[in-house]
C-alpha cells in the first residue's frame, strides 16, 4: 500500500463520526493494509491476514505454507498471530486509541474491534 493511500485510510478512520463510520473505514484499511482486494468478504482479523499471507506466497503448497506458519517463536506465538498483533497495534496508533491486551484477546473481527476501539476513544473523551 502507497503511503498516501494509507495516509488518507488512516485519517479515514480518525474522522470517523459514528461506530457504524469507523468499522467501514476500519475494513478498509485492513483490506488496503493488507493488500488484500477489495471485495474481500472474509471478517475474521486472523483469516485475512492468512489470507494475505497466502496471496503473497502462491507458489507454496497449502501443506507447506501450513506447516510453515504453525511454528511458534519463542513466546509460543505463530506467524499469522503476530502479524495480526502488529497490524492492531498499528491501527490504534494511527487511530489514536487503544484497547486493553485482554479485550485485543476477546476481538475476533473487524466488526468487534470497531466497537472496542469506538468504546475506547469515547471513554477517554
Amino acid at each position: 500500500m502507497a503511503e498516501n493511500s494509507r495516509s488518507l485510510l488512516a485519517q479515514a478512520m480518525r474522522d470517523a463520526s459514528s461506530e457504524a463510520h469507523l468499522y467501514s473505514s476500519l475494513r478498509n484499511y485492513i483490506i488496503g493494509r493488507l493488500e488484500l482486494p477489495e471485495d474481500t468478504k472474509e471478517n475474521n482479523l486472523y483469516y485475512l491476514v492468512l489470507y494475505s499471507v497466502r496471496l503473497k506466497m502462491p507458489n507454496e503448497d497449502v501443506a507447506t505454507l501450513e506447516s510453515r506458519l504453525a511454528t511458534v517463536d519463542c513466546h509460543q506465538t505463530s506467524y499469522i498471530v503476530s502479524k495480526k498483533t502488529l497490524l492492531m497495534m498499528e491501527i490504534e496508533r494511527e487511530y489514536g486509541a487503544s484497547i486493553t491486551a485482554d479485550a485485543a484477546c476477546e476481538v475476533s473481527s473487524v466488526e468487534e474491534y470497531a466497537k472496542a476501539l469506538w468504546r475506547s476513544k469515547n471513554e477517554k473523551q
